[in-house]
């Protein structure tokens, strides 16, 4: 039985409690907690002077909050004699601040933990290096053609501590969880789904190693009551299905001989196989579906074995036909002269630009593309490659241009493709690269960003960098 979000403001009282990191996810908690008159204390890197710390400590002055702030680079320094501390989700675990305030007894927790222990309601969370936004999406989709009482947040939508006391037994929560958010967790959800793993984040996590071990933490203390979603194409995880307490379920194929039910793809179609069955049952056309590339099929897969115990096939089909996909995600912007313009802002690894580019490259589709933006010590190997088959015509715009064009020089070749015939362009700026995509554009191809890195050399995040590239195309030759 889950306990009682009631028992644990009561435990709060009293309690000396820190609240580290103000971003998104923690702004509502510290509200949250502000409003229980508690002895809160803020802390975060930004300078005290800044425009967004002289607007969080009015905001609280106005509404009589006793809160007490420490801004600035050295804001750690005072993480002292804390009972309960909130961690922001960038900041590991181990970071020695924290190890010194565990060791002198303090909780070391997060608002995603917190949710997941007090949340009455059945829990569905989604993780993996690609795919886990519009996994979420599709399940919150399908969950919402059912019923009302559907929620969505973590990593994607909005904090939902704030929702807990409307929730009941019969709410359904869906979460989209990254790899900081779960790397310490000690609760899992009920419906654990992973989509794939990849090597990311390489420049928080200290290693691989580390990264798979938190995507790990997502069924690590599931029940038997529970239920796991696995991708059983990548042996990371898959081989450990042994060790799992919760019913497994399969997507793309099974791991080796295991005999669970699989969701897979099939002439065509979408559908499943029962546990320990290959007859096919088909659940849907894949000609239904308005998503491109073979890695949004895998998504609707896992969203539908998530599913299938809360949801009617009916509504499944309903929800998937209706959904069009994500913002920055493979996004149509518009088309000018027979060329067609694409925003996949969220590329934010070499991973997923390929998965961005094989999604055209199987289709056909010629392309102009724009590349580039912050590396995050990433594997470039097989992006060259990609490339390649997928254009000649490479704008560059971004920190890691170098790496990507020395990675195309790399491996052209290993489809028969000189170099010297592609058209390998830099630019500083995206009204630069969109003027000279126009340019090479011809009728029948398609203009598509697709960074390969993260936003942080120029934009706040993947959303400001895509909205921004799209205001350009929108702008384009007398355009709205």
């Amino acid at each position: 039985m889950k306990r009682k979000y009631a028992d644990f403001k009561k435990w709060l009282k009293n309690k000396k409690i820190a609240v580290i990191g103000l971003g998104i996810s923690n702004q509502p908690l510290l509200k949250l907690l502000a409003e229980q008159n508690l002895n809160i204390s803020a802390f975060d890197r930004m300078p005290g002077d800044s425009d967004l710390a002289v607007q969080l400590k009015e905001e609280y002055k106005t509404s009589d909050y006793a809160i007490k702030w420490y801004l600035g680079e050295d804001y750690l320094e005072y993480l002292y004699g804390f009972d309960l501390i909130f961690r922001t989700p960038i900041m590991m675990p181990y970071n020695k601040y924290l190890l010194a305030e565990k060791a002198r007894g303090a909780i070391i927790t997060s608002e995603m933990e917190v949710f997941l222990e007090y949340c009455p309601g059945k829990i569905f969370a989604v993780t993996g290096s690609d795919g886990k936004s519009t996994t979420t999406s599709l399940i919150y989709a399908m969950l919402k053609q059912q019923t009302d009482d559907v929620y969505i947040g973590g990593n994607i939508g909005r904090p939902l501590l704030a929702d807990l006391e409307q929730m009941t037994e019969h709410s359904k929560a869906v979460l989209e969880l990254s790899s900081f958010q779960l790397i310490d967790l000690q609760i899992s959800p009920d419906v654990a789904v992973i989509t794939n793993v990849t090597p990311n984040h390489l420049d928080v996590h200290q290693d691989y190693a580390e990264y798979v071990k938190a995507k790990k933490q997502i069924y690590r203390h599931q029940s038997n009551r529970d239920k796991v979603i696995l991708n059983g194409k990548f042996s990371d995880f898959a081989a450990d299905w042994s060790n799992l307490k919760g019913e497994i379920i399969w997507f793309n194929q099974r791991y080796e001989e295991c005999t669970h039910q699989v969701f897979q793809r099939l002439n065509g179609q979408l559908g499943f196989c029962p546990r320990g069955s290959n007859e096919f049952a088909t659940l849907i056309n894949e000609n239904d579906l308005h998503l491109m590339g073979d890695f949004n099929l895998e998504n609707c897969l896992a969203a539908m074995a998530a599913v299938q115990d809360d949801v009617s096939l009916d509504n499944i089909k309903i929800a998937i036909q209706n959904f069009h996909g994500l913002e920055h995600r493979l996004e149509f912007i518009r088309e000018i002269d027979q060329v067609k313009f694409y925003n996949s802002s969220i590329d934010s690894s070499p991973e997923r630009s390929k998965h961005t580019l094989s999604a055209f490259i199987d289709q056909g589709i010629p392309t102009v593309l724009i590349m580039g933006g912050k590396d995050k010590n990433s594997d470039y190997r097989g992006l060259g490659r990609i490339i390649a088959a997928a254009t000649d015509k490479l704008i560059l715009c971004g920190a890691n241009s170098e790496l990507i064009e020395k990675q195309v020089r790399k491996e052209a070749h290993l489809i028969g493709k000189s170099v010297s015939l592609m058209q390998i362009i830099h630019c500083n700026n995206y009204e630069d690269a969109l003027e000279k995509a126009c340019r090479l554009a011809m009728p029948g191809e398609s203009v598509i960003l697709s960074p390969a890195g993260t936003s942080f050399d120029r934009f706040k995040n993947f959303e400001e960098r895509g909205r921004y590239f799209k205001k350009l195309v929108n702008n384009l030759f007398g355009g709205h």
